[in-house]
């Protein structure tokens, strides 16, 4: 479930979101290198808790990561997938209790708190995105998504300690994430999709903190596009952040549903107007200057 305000999440849920990630990658055993997470528990590790500097993120209360159905294949490895999940605590979730139970999202419950996995896989169709491939039948399937496996190439890693439910001891994972500039691109294209305003605050929290500066992150854009790898995916999601979020002839940007999105995430749409115009105004500047510092580098780039 995405929650509509900043104040419905807390840190107890998103602490058992990094459980039953790290449980995952346990059931996945051998295959767990090919796991990438992406989704609203990523900003957890790109922008870490540095009060007042850096605040907490509001956190998330599922966790999706991006298989590589490729290597699962190649691998033969369905049977023993499916066993080793439900060995390690996973149970397909079942949205409505009279309903059919869902092949591409599992619950792992993490000492009392349900938390479902969503597995997502990667296309460069978006006339596929939202539909779904199966691995193995009706048991594994994963929901396509544009331009995911940007996470397979562009990724960071970090060793975290957690506590398994039922006495499962302390251990420690190596999880791989999408980095800064795969999760803006995946987060912009997904706000553009759906529209929530959770996708449109995680993006613009990774925006304000990463790396300390709008710069830097502008900088790691204009070093990926001059690659030439993934340079379409970036593309659209740099035209949708100037569609949803900055001016255009006639539509001051701040009034689009991006700054307005992340304005009423944050409680502000019952607050004074002065205070909500002016974090709209903020949102909308700073996702059009980082739109213009790429730019202006990508320019630098070509004309060398």
């Amino acid at each position: 479930m995405k929650y509509k305000t900043a104040a419905e999440y807390n840190t107890d849920h998103t602490k058992a979101c990094e459980i039953a990630l790290v449980a995952l990658l346990r059931a996945f055993g051998s295959l767990k290198h090919d796991l990438r997470l992406v989704g609203g528990l990523v900003p957890r590790y790109l922008t870490p808790s540095q009060p007042p500097d850096v605040p907490e993120h509001a956190g998330t209360t599922d966790v999706d990561v991006v298989l590589n159905i490729t290597v699962l294949a190649a691998k033969g490895t369905y049977d023993k997938l499916k066993r080793q999940l439900k060995e390690g605590g996973f149970v397909r979730y079942q949205p409505d209790p009279e309903g059919p139970v869902s092949s591409w999202q599992w619950v792992y419950n993490a000492g009392g708190t349900p938390i479902v996995v969503e597995f997502l896989q990667h296309t460069d169709d978006p006339k596929q995105s939202s539909f779904l491939v199966e691995i193995d039948g009706e048991d594994v399937s994963a929901c396509q998504i544009l331009y995911a496996g940007i996470a397979h190439d562009w990724f960071d890693e970090k060793e975290i300690v957690v506590e398994l439910p039922n006495n499962g001891g302390t251990v420690k994972e190596t999880i791989r994430y999408a980095d800064a500039v795969a999760f803006i691109v995946l987060k912009a294209l997904a706000f553009n999709t759906r529209h929530e305003r959770k996708d449109a605050s995680d993006l613009v929290h990774v925006l304000r903190y990463w790396g300390g500066s709008v710069e830097s992150l502008a900088k790691s854009f204009s070093e990926r596009l001059a690659t030439g790898a993934h340079s379409g995916a970036i593309d659209r999601a740099l035209a949708t952040l100037a569609e949803n979020f900055c001016d255009e002839p006639g539509i001051p940007g701040y009034r689009k549903d991006g700054p307005s999105a992340v304005a009423n995430f944050h409680g502000l749409q019952d607050a004074d107007e002065e205070i909500r115009i002016r974090e709209q105004r903020d949102v909308s500047g700073m996702v059009g200057y980082f739109l213009q510092q790429v730019g202006q580098l990508r320019g630098n780039v070509a004309a060398q």
